[in-house]
């Protein structure tokens, strides 16, 4: 989503580093790891399947500190025209939350809404080498005092891992941001900025394979993740505002006939 042209659209920083916890309920930042079933002996049975969860609680940046530790990232950016009529602007629009989301995330069998602005996603699976992830993420999308929204995740979930390729940490961050820019001769864009960055310590299943086609695979993995957003947001958002304009038309040419009236009475009066 926004491309970082001003001062007060840049992007928020990546989210910070998580830990490993030891208790089923997560601090401030931290990571849980659930067993499908109790810990028991070898029984000749695969291993489990593991869910890691994590809740990001702080702004600022924590690289992980163990040597172990791998970054990937991906960025991507949109910027399209936008018609904004007299009397209806994209500021306008993007104050519904709950609207927007839904014209980026139309399917409503995979979200929940926790709360104004927040809601929970299952993402679709994503494919990493041999392995199939459920991502399933919170998230939050807050309006911005000089007009649009940033999107984030703050917290979020992998299910469907075995136990043996369960990272021992793991750090999703998720940030964008969206908003119109005005030109100097009336034309609108809608112009965006979209951050995804994965920081986790590889399971020792996944250390045998050369580090270039590790990264290779994940980076890929997520920019399709980040196209897939921004399709989302090009297709979904822009076709969305156009049904918010014609909604608003009757309203904006009401508006705009009082206003010629008045200005034409003022003009006689005189």
């Amino acid at each position: 989503m926004a491309a970082n042209t001003a001062q007060s659209h840049l992007p928020w920083p990546l989210a910070a580093r998580a830990r490993r916890g030891t208790t089923s309920r997560p601090t401030a930042i931290g990571v849980r790891v659930r067993d499908a079933r109790s810990p028991r002996a070898w029984t000749g049975r695969p291993p489990p399947r593991r869910a890691v969860a994590t809740k990001a609680g702080a702004a600022e940046v924590r690289p992980s500190s163990s040597p172990d530790a791998v970054t990937y990232t991906a960025s991507i950016s949109t910027d399209v025209p936008l018609y904004e009529p007299p009397g209806v602007s994209f500021d306008e629009y993007l104050q519904d939350r709950a609207r927007v989301f839904r014209a980026m995330f139309p399917d409503e069998t995979r979200s929940q809404r926790l709360s104004d602005g927040e809601w929970r996603i299952q993402m679709l699976p994503l494919q990493f080498l041999l392995l199939t992830v459920r991502p399933v993420v919170v998230m939050q999308l807050r309006r911005r005092r000089a007009g649009g929204i940033d999107l984030r995740i703050t917290e979020w979930e992998l299910r469907g891992l075995d136990s043996g390729y369960a990272p021992a940490s793991f750090d999703l961050g998720v940030r964008g941001s969206l908003y119109a820019d005005r030109g100097r001769r009336g034309a609108s864009r809608m112009k965006g900025h979209l951050e995804i960055a994965i920081t986790c310590v590889l399971p020792p299943a996944l250390r045998i394979v050369p580090e270039t086609v590790l990264r290779g695979v994940a980076e890929s993995v997520l920019s399709r993740l980040a196209e897939k957003m921004k399709r989302d947001v090009d297709v979904g958002l822009v076709a969305d505002f156009q049904r918010f304009r014609r909604e608003k038309a009757p309203a904006a040419s009401g508006a705009l006939a009082q206003a010629v009236d008045v200005a034409a009475a003022d003009r006689d009066a005189a």
